[in-house]
């Protein structure tokens, strides 16, 4: 389990026409699926949707007490991203695939599948319940402005392949990449037109997000680095930690909490690390949503919560 766990969580840094949906099979129903391995999790409305693996998607009315699988999700191949506007949900995945939601994640169709790609679609972000963008290895950029009816299929540069890990939005508009092998890409004109910056640190980056003023990349071996011109420039935080960072929520409008490899849970504020406090299993984990006063964790063995200090 663990070999292939850490297989499927590097696909953030390594992985993955139209055909026919039954060429796909349905995911099966799994009576411990929500102790499998899961990958992302987003809020939709008052509840929340996570996946992963063999296409299991689940969802929570009651703040991640408890959770079922939905019946009849068209893929069973690994689900790597969820991300929702409004109850519009989309997931990304292995074999190129998109599946998109209307009623909050209940029922499912596909999109777009596409397994002779050997492409794995890694993030996606929806600025509306229209304009959104798919992004995935070898420098696959995927939009779409009619919800994903249909779908623009492009590279994010023409010479640069690079697996794209992750994308953000910022509130002025400009969209931001996290990409591996030291890269990161940026649209200071709403996608218009994208720019490779070379980073500081040549590994790969995992995560963005962006806060008020700030850029903020995570990645291998805890590397973080930090913004504050749009990405035109980046400084190093020191972390003292060897473990991925695979995913992260705003704990506050200046406040992270990462996660990673071998339970790592840490807490980024101003350029600065403090660990997050309270016991912890040592699972690896892929994602954090932070809902009221508690942390959903979720990676090789479902998910936990945990208290936050208040």
């Amino acid at each position: 389990m663990m070999n292939n766990k850490r297989t499927i969580l590097a696909c953030v840094g390594l992985l993955l026409s139209w055909t026919q949906a039954w060429s796909q099979n349905v995911a099966e129903m799994k009576p411990l699926a929500e102790e499998s391995l899961m990958l992302s999790i987003t809020k939709v409305g008052a509840s929340m949707v996570m996946v992963g693996e063999r296409g299991h998607v689940l969802k929570s009315k009651d703040d991640g007490k408890t959770w079922y699988q939905i019946p009849n999700v068209p893929v069973d191949v690994v689900l790597t991203k969820v991300v929702a506007y409004n109850n519009h949900v989309w997931a990304v995945g292995h074999d190129a695939t998109i599946i998109h939601s209307k009623d909050a994640g209940e029922t499912w169709e596909l999109q777009y599948y596409d397994p002779d790609r050997e492409v794995p679609f890694l993030s996606a972000h929806f600025s509306s319940e229209t304009d959104g963008y798919v992004i995935g290895a070898y420098g696959t950029l995927f939009s779409t402005t009619d919800s994903g009816d249909t779908w623009n299929d492009d590279l994010i540069d023409e010479e640069l392949d690079y697996h794209l890990n992750d994308i953000t939005q910022s509130e002025d508009g400009h969209y931001y990449i996290a990409a591996e092998a030291g890269y990161f890409f940026r649209s200071l004109d709403a996608g218009e037109t994208w720019e490779a910056i070379e980073l500081p640190y040549m590994g790969s980056m995992f995560g963005v997000l962006a806060l008020t003023d700030q850029v903020v990349l995570y990645g291998l071996r805890g590397n973080i680095l930090v913004s504050e011109d749009q990405g035109e420039t980046w400084e190093e935080v020191y972390t003292d930690l060897s473990n991925n960072l695979f995913g992260a929520d705003l704990l506050s409008d200046n406040q992270i909490l990462m996660v990673g490899a071998n339970g790592a849970r840490l807490i980024y504020q101003d350029r600065n690390i403090e660990i997050f406090p309270g016991a912890d299993s040592g699972d690896d984990y892929a994602d954090v949503l932070i809902t009221g006063n508690q942390a959903i964790l979720i990676g090789e063995t479902g998910h936990k919560s945990q208290a936050i200090a208040q």
